[in-house]
């Protein structure tokens, strides 16, 4: 019997994945490749990490959402293999890489509290599922530039996009949004 219930459970967490891509990208679901594995260049690139720093800060900046990696645009699930292999590691390795990123960037207390990492399948393709709680202050992160000097970014999701505002929109925001 737990062998039947495993694979219920398992066939309506693959089809409950299916439909949440099937549903696109939004306001509050982002699709990404990979977390460091740069399709393009055929190599890891770890610049790419910071788009994924930057969606988890707009989830929380924002009424939360999801994140999933090793889907592409088109809601295709390529998977995490790239990822593993750049890594020189597992799924466990990829979490624990991803969680001292989001530490470093966001701050253990945040990501403690308000990041869940899980990593589902879609047939024989595991994915990486990153659910973001709303934050109940404004995250801002650094992050170096192209000129190598760290800059403060404040990111909120619109629509399917993680836009960054600047100094006079965050204070309105902040004040709508967060009530400070």
């Amino acid at each position: 019997l737990d062998g039947l219930t495993t694979t219920a459970e398992e066939a309506s967490e693959e089809a409950t994945l299916e439909e949440l891509i099937a549903e696109g990208e939004s306001d509050e679901l982002e699709f990404k490749a990979s977390l460091r594995w740069d399709y393009r260049e055929g190599q890891a690139n770890k610049k790419l990490e910071s788009v994924i720093i930057k969606t988890v800060a707009a989830f929380a900046n924002s009424d939360g959402g999801t994140l999933l990696i090793g889907v592409d645009d088109d809601g295709n699930a390529i998977g995490l293999d790239n990822d593993y292999a750049s890594l020189k590691g597992d799924k466990d390795r990829f979490e624990l890489h991803m969680r001292n990123i989001l530490n470093q960037h966001l701050g253990n207390a945040f990501v403690a509290s308000s990041v869940r990492i899980t990593f589902p399948q879609i047939g024989d393709v595991e994915t990486c599922q990153v659910d973001i709680q709303p934050s109940h202050k404004p995250i801002i992160f650094s992050i170096k530039g192209e000129n190598g000097v760290l800059t403060e970014k404040f990111y909120v999701r619109s629509g399917n996009s993680s836009p960054e505002l600047s100094v006079s929109e965050f204070d309105s925001y902040r004040k709508t949004h967060f009530g400070s």
